[in-house]
């Protein structure tokens, strides 16, 4: 009989240099990792944690807070 996967789903998401990779795994439930982006792959992960309830919201508090510095960047080509 074929063993089941432990893995059920992974996704990639790039920030920048940092790519995060969130995993629903059978035996761990659902976890993140942050990788440096760097040509050839990193082997090791910077970080790596449980996703907690209320997460969602502290990662768009952030995210408004990036688009509110990006708004303060001068403008490319002008």
């Amino acid at each position: 009989m074929a063993e089941r996967r432990r893995i059920l789903d992974q996704s990639y998401f790039r920030i920048g240099h940092v790519v995060v990779r969130t995993t629903v795994h059978r035996e761990n439930g659902q976890t993140f990792s942050l990788f440096p982006d760097v040509e050839g792959g990193e082997a090791k992960p910077l970080f790596t944690g449980h996703i907690e309830k209320g997460m969602g919201t502290e990662l768009r508090r952030l995210a408004h807070h990036f688009d509110d510095l990006e708004a303060k960047l001068p403008e490319v080509g002008r």
